[in-house]
């Protein structure tokens, strides 16, 4: 019994396996644009705490890898361009949009995975809550960066 997920608009039926899969593939991606956008920030306060949230993000992907791996599936790896800023409160507010994209990306899959496979809903659920404070901290550097600023 497949479940239904709706992502840019398109319906697409998938399993809580391929849910995990895609859920990995979000963290990922999450990870690499943190980390990109910890190379270019411009004050070192920033660029430690944006190289932590990417690591806690990197950390709770492989959680899913290893949930997926668990059952003999294989993971495909895919290839996503980093989305970035002309400035840095721009790259902040992308960072801000896309983990709270995640949020509520992973709490949606959570609510379609609760009967077929409830302790992989409970996972998204436990990943989601650990990245609402990367929420709260990004909405406070989006807030403390200047928009008028032109570093690169």
């Amino acid at each position: 019994m497949g479940s239904s997920s709706v992502q840019n608009g398109k319906s697409k039926t998938h399993g809580p396996i391929q849910i995990l899969e895609e859920s990995y593939r979000d963290l990922c991606s999450l990870s690499r644009q943190l980390y990109s956008h910890a190379e270019r920030a411009p004050y070192p306060h920033v660029a430690r705490r944006l190289r932590q949230m990417a690591e806690e993000a990197r950390t709770s992907a492989n959680l899913l890898r290893d949930k997926v791996l668990s059952t003999g599936k294989r993971i495909e790896e895919i290839s996503v361009d980093v989305k970035s800023g002309k400035n840095h409160w721009e790259r902040m507010a992308q960072d801000l949009s896309d983990e709270r994209e995640i949020e509520t990306r992973f709490l949606e899959r959570a609510a379609l995975m609760d009967e077929a496979a409830p302790e992989a809903a409970e996972l998204l659920r436990q990943i989601a809550a650990s990245h609402r404070p990367h929420i709260d901290e990004l909405l406070d550097l989006v807030v403390r960066a200047d928009p008028q600023a032109e570093q690169t």
